[in-house]
């Protein structure tokens, strides 16, 4: 049975590519709860002509994480609103981040296992 929800938030895999010395990246993941928005919604965020559209997405559709996400101390990072700033404020994991939403929303579970 397929059920159309107003509402719908779910959880979804993250890997950040984490900039390293070397020009070299290394992978980091965590789990993120996304709310899944309409086609009208999210077309709404790339129309506008502003250099912050990524972040006003992440900032919509990002609603919570797993117990997978620390700070610089090795202590559970909250969900909250200040985290979640400080969080997208950073380029590669807000690309990360906003990369994992639009393969969610295209139901791209290959891509998202790789991402």
């Amino acid at each position: 049975m397929f059920k159309i929800e107003k509402t719908r938030k779910i959880n979804w895999p993250i890997t950040i590519n984490v900039p390293q010395d070397g020009g070299e990246t290394k992978e980091q993941q965590f789990t993120a709860q996304f709310e899944l928005i309409s086609q009208k919604e999210y077309d709404a965020f790339y129309a506008e002509e502003s250099a912050e559209k990524d972040i006003g997405l992440a900032r919509r559709v990002l609603t919570g994480w797993g117990d997978d996400v620390f700070d610089e101390d090795g202590n559970h990072l909250e969900f909250n609103d200040e985290n979640r700033e400080k969080l997208i404020a950073i380029p590669y994991v807000r690309n990360g981040i906003v990369r994992s939403y639009i393969w969610c929303m295209h139901g791209n579970k290959a891509a998202a296992a790789k991402n």
